[in-house]
This record gives structure tokens, C-alpha cells and sequence, in this order.
């Protein structure tokens, strides 16, 4: 079995072999060696398919490489609702109070979430977390940390109570977390 030229080579081929098998099927036909190359290296995961299927794609034309390379950063969307449909689906739900807790997405760990009191036409469910797309994973991850630190720091924030205290404030408007309130 062969062995890793630096660490983490297995991982790194896999990843980017994942990301080219779509661009590849696309591009070069779902028949084409490359793709075929692909395919047998994530299924078996053995270091010599994934750097055999890697010298595959090094040794086509310069173009080809080009256009692959850059359909595996321009991932396609998924196609979006028409707003139409969305609406019709919204239309039969009740609105639902949800404590909203947002962040910018930036690593600010001095900057706390904005907190408020909101109501939506989701499903409802206990916690409900939504990060755009493209957000860094690190960030995500730490805006999390900080709103659950926020949470256990005050405990209010996920009261009714609370919220119906506050009621002089419009539900839609952020509030200020209560410990940075005088």
C-alpha cells in the first residue's frame, strides 16, 4: 500500500477528486476515463487510484484543466424557488414566535448577536440554526459558540415571559442583550 507524501494527501485528493467528479461528468461525459478514474478512487479510497485519477486530469489539454478547475470553484446553485411557490407554501402556516439571534458572520468575538423577538412561517421546531452559503465553517462555528455562551449567560433570552415584559418594544425591533443593558 503506498504511503502519504505529506499529510493529509489522501484527504486532500479525495476533496478535490469529490468536487471535479460533477464539473467532469459535465464537462468531459459521464464514459470519459477521467470520470471513470474518479469514480473507482472514492469508491476503493486507495492513494494510488486517487493520484492515478489526479495524473488523468494533470496531462489533459490546458483549457480542459482550465474549465474544470473553475465549474469545481462555481459549484451550480440549486435552482431557487420562484417566490410565488414559496409564498402559496407560507400562506397556510401560522406565524410562529422565534427568539432570533444574529450575527454577522465575521470573526468579531467582542461584537455579541443581536438578540430579538420575531415571528416566522416556519415549521415550528425548538432550535433552528441557518448560516448562508459560503460562510467559513471556522466562522460559523464560533458565531455558535459565542450565541450559546450568550444563551447561558442569560438565561432570559429564551424566556416568554421575558419577551412579553418587553412588549413595549416592537417585536420585529433588536433588542439589546440584557446584560449589556443598563
Amino acid at each position: 500500500m503506498a504511503r502519504e507524501r505529506y499529510p493529509g494527501e489522501r484527504r486532500g485528493l479525495s476533496l478535490f477528486l469529490e468536487d471535479l467528479r460533477p464539473a467532469a461528468a459535465r464537462l468531459c461525459g459521464t464514459d470519459s476515463i477521467l470520470v471513470h478514474a474518479i469514480r473507482r478512487a472514492l469508491r476503493s479510497g486507495d492513494l494510488g487510484h486517487l493520484r492515478h485519477a489526479l495524473r488523468i486530469f494533470n496531462h489533459l489539454p490546458r483549457a480542459q484543466r482550465g474549465q474544470l478547475s473553475a465549474a469545481c470553484v462555481t459549484h451550480r446553485q440549486e435552482p431557487r424557488p420562484a417566490a410565488h411557490e414559496l409564498l402559496e407554501r407560507y400562506r397556510h402556516r401560522a406565524p410562529k414566535p422565534f427568539v432570533s439571534f444574529e450575527s454577522a458572520g465575521q470573526a468579531a468575538p467582542e461584537r455579541p448577536a443581536l438578540v430579538s423577538l420575531t415571528h416566522e412561517l416556519l415549521p415550528a421546531s425548538a432550535v433552528r440554526v441557518m448560516v448562508s452559503p459560503g460562510t467559513l465553517p471556522r466562522v460559523a462555528a464560533d458565531d455558535l459558540r459565542r450565541i450559546a455562551d450568550q444563551i447561558e449567560g442569560d438565561r432570559r433570552l429564551l424566556s416568554e415571559r421575558y419577551w412579553r415584559r418587553r412588549g413595549d418594544q416592537r417585536p420585529e425591533e433588536p433588542a439589546q442583550t440584557p446584560s449589556s443593558s443598563s
